[in-house]
């Protein structure tokens, strides 16, 4: 435990810092009592009823009025420019929880501030074997293992319990604190958090706890998933032919040539704040021909594929993104005999995901930076999210900009995800603080 004296900490913040000790067990509880509710998302559906009507109950408890309604029944979603198409929202609800006086897209009182938090419930499919429970969120060695600890129960659980911890010492708030659980995040989705903007929940800023190893970051990457395809007529084994329409070799041509335009993408300047990041390109999925029943392949396939996920700085737009591939393959086309020969075609995998940034003055950020000191007494670090994300609905399409600080954890995605137990503690102080002060 950290310990602060009289002249470093008021009496407020004292007492937010021993109740967050003294109640461990509860924030822990909530993360897992979270995680053990599967909340799968697998488009175009999802299962995230049970744990939203969960949070929609610990939300009332906290006072808090509640909202639920599906991204797809508010106006304006569907012809809105970041719509995903595709989705369907029955029996996937978003809940949002307001504490004060703020009224959904109705006119901020004057002097009247507000703090928002938002976390997104759905989680990746669970598949494959590892060494803990997918549901069961078994605390080992001083981490939290299941689906969604990561990415991202853990962060929900805290600002949830932040809430809580402000309500139960009867701090008074003058302004609007607002709690937001959406669904449909993953793969792409966002379509969830773009509906609660548009159903006008926007505030003077906001704070997303997705897992950037507990650094406070003002910007995000962004990002898309594609899948490339080459296709030529089947010719068989091509006995006596002098040029072979050859798709596996042209996607060849093809993964060299995106593996070397990344290396330029990465080669040129960067935007301010992403000068000293990487941004790599992963392929996903290869795919060509079959095996036999006796064992072996016997003719040059047809098709071929890749799938790919390319990460980009703030500022790269899906023109310029998409416009480079395609004149990558095109010159491949036109230079490379074996490409030339064959078709291609580029299917996008996932929305376009921009990164986004808010300015470095913002002033979330050096509240954040306050109190995490006050709960580490640790200088925090400040640090791009080195992933895409939902954030951009904020920083691109609402007046509420947003900074992201979230847990350590690993293997998100995978089998025996796991979040660090104590920076679940540390966030639940950290945004208890803020809201005291924010909000004071």
């Amino acid at each position: 435990m950290a310990h602060h004296t009289a002249d470093t900490t008021t009496h407020t913040q004292h007492a937010i810092l021993e109740w967050v000790e003294a109640h461990r067990s509860d924030v822990i509880g909530l993360a897992q009592a979270l995680v053990r509710i599967p909340s799968e998302n697998k488009p175009p559906h999802g299962s995230e009823l049970e744990c939203q009507m969960f949070i929609a109950d610990f939300m009332r408890q906290l006072g808090c009025r509640v909202d639920i309604f599906r991204p797809d029944e508010v106006a304006g979603l569907t012809e809105h420019s970041a719509y995903w198409p595709g989705r369907d929202y029955t029996n996937r609800p978003n809940v949002v929880g307001v504490l004060g006086q703020f009224e959904p897209g109705g006119n901020r009182s004057e002097g009247r501030r507000s703090l928002l938090f938002s976390g997104h419930v759905d989680v990746v499919p669970a598949l494959g074997q590892g060494r803990f429970g997918w549901w069961d969120a078994t605390v080992h060695e001083g981490k939290l293992y299941g689906r969604g600890s990561c990415d991202m129960k853990g962060g929900i659980a805290a600002f949830l319990m932040a809430t809580q911890c402000v309500r139960q010492l009867g701090l008074e708030l003058h302004g609007d604190l607002i709690l937001e659980s959406v669904v449909d995040e993953e793969f792409g989705g966002a379509n969830g958090t773009l509906a609660c903007r548009l159903r006008g929940y926007n505030a003077d800023a906001a704070v997303v706890p997705e897992p950037n190893n507990m650094v406070i970051s003002r910007a995000h990457r962004g990002g898309q998933q594609f899948r490339i395809y080459t296709s030529a007529p089947s010719i068989g084994m091509g006995f006596g032919e002098t040029e072979l329409p050859d798709p596996v070799t042209a996607l060849a041509h093809i993964m060299v040539g995106l593996e070397r335009l990344n290396a330029q993408f990465n080669a040129r300047p960067k935007p301010e704040g992403f000068e000293g990041d990487t941004f790599p390109l992963m392929p996903l999925l290869l795919k060509a021909g079959e095996q036999l029943p006796w064992g072996t392949g016997e003719a040059i396939p047809e098709t071929a594929c890749v799938e790919f996920w390319i990460e980009i700085p703030a500022g790269v737009t899906k023109e310029e993104l998409q416009g480079e591939i395609k004149q990558m393959i095109e010159t491949l086309a036109r230079d490379v005999a074996t490409v030339r020969r064959v078709s291609w075609r580029m299917e996008e995998r996932t929305r376009f995901l921009p990164g986004s940034t808010i300015p470095a003055d913002s002033p979330i950020l050096a509240t954040l930076a306050k109190n995490f000191t006050l709960a580490t007494n640790q200088p925090p670090v400040f640090a791009n999210a080195p992933f895409a994300c939902d954030v951009f609905m904020f920083n691109l399409h609402s007046p509420t900009p947003c900074a992201l600080l979230g847990p350590r954890g690993g293997n998100a995605h995978a089998p025996d995800e796991w979040v660090n137990v104590e920076d679940l503690i540390t966030l639940t102080k950290v945004f208890a603080l803020t809201i005291a002060d924010w909000l004071s």
